[in-house]
């Protein structure tokens, strides 16, 4: 009985892939504010003269 290894190996992959898409969204979603503000400091901190906005619209 040939084993079609290969075809299995893609759909773990896949899988692993979008569970780990939906833990970075997941993440995104409840700090998402939070995050934009700390990198929206940061890069001022950076570069004063400059202003510096991030477009992260997380709705």
């Amino acid at each position: 009985m040939p084993s079609n290894r290969s075809g299995q190996s893609f759909v773990e992959y896949a899988l692993l892939i979008i569970l780990l898409a939906i833990v970075l969204l997941s993440i995104l979603l409840i700090l998402g504010d939070d995050l934009r503000t700390f990198i929206n400091d940061l890069l001022q901190t950076w570069f004063p003269t400059q202003s510096l906005r991030l477009p992260l619209a997380l709705i």
